[in-house]
């Protein structure tokens, strides 16, 4: 068996490799995450479930299950926010979205903020226009390429993002609810691992049927 040293620097590189292309930086903490997720991938949660095996289930049924709890649980967060962030100073939970990322870069080009939050265009770009309105957000040109435009977090814009972080707590606690600390690592692992596939795909296959995002994404089925 690799030493230690030898199978840290092992996952390193294939974190690495699983990162390339993302929008967030490289980090440490980051890299936690990804590791603890790892080390948890084989643990069961049988016992929790009480279900004999998952292996009594095929792939294509626990991927439709998959697909129905998360469409379940984007539904649990839609209503714990739209009782929560018209408290704010950020009533809509796209808004603040947009917001919270810009709060990481100096400044994103209209389309790069739409395209990280998957959105249409033209529904992130009433989104922006929102922004704008209440001056959260300003925009300039860009500096090398002439047909971009480039928006950034204003002042009153952090102010407003930062209003929001009682509401934000309390949703986000609601929302894992009774996962412990390694299930919610876990979670947020598999979710990032999932949300890196499915940004390439949004970007790579706009103009895709979904037998052909199939065909191009996953070759092997």
């Amino acid at each position: 068996m690799d030493s230690t040293l030898v199978q840290l620097i092992k996952q390193y590189e294939a974190y690495k490799v699983q990162k390339s292309g993302g929008i967030n930086e490289d980090s440490l903490a980051d890299f936690v995450v990804y590791l603890t997720g790892q080390m948890n991938t084989n643990a069961s949660t049988t016992a929790d479930f009480g279900i004999e095996s998952w292996q009594n289930f095929n792939r294509q049924t626990l991927a439709e299950m998959g697909v129905s709890y998360l469409g379940k649980m984007n539904r649990y967060v839609e209503n714990y926010c739209r009782k929560a962030m018209p408290k704010t100073q950020v009533p809509s939970i796209d808004e603040f979205t947009y917001l919270i990322l810009l709060l990481q870069f100096e400044s994103l080009t209209k389309t790069e903020l739409i395209h990280h939050n998957g959105h249409p265009i033209t529904t992130g770009t009433e989104i922006i226009k929102r922004l704008l309105k209440k001056e959260f957000i300003s925009q300039f040109d860009d500096a090398t390429d002439k047909r971009s435009v480039r928006v950034k977090l204003t002042d009153t814009g952090r102010v407003a993002l930062f209003s929001t972080a009682s509401a934000t707590k309390t949703i986000s606690s609601l929302a894992t609810g009774i996962l412990s600390d390694q299930e919610l690592i876990s979670l947020v692992n598999t979710l990032r691992k999932l949300d890196e596939f499915h940004d390439r795909v949004f970007r790579e296959g706009k103009q895709l049927e979904v037998e052909e995002l199939t065909a191009k994404f996953l070759p092997e089925n």
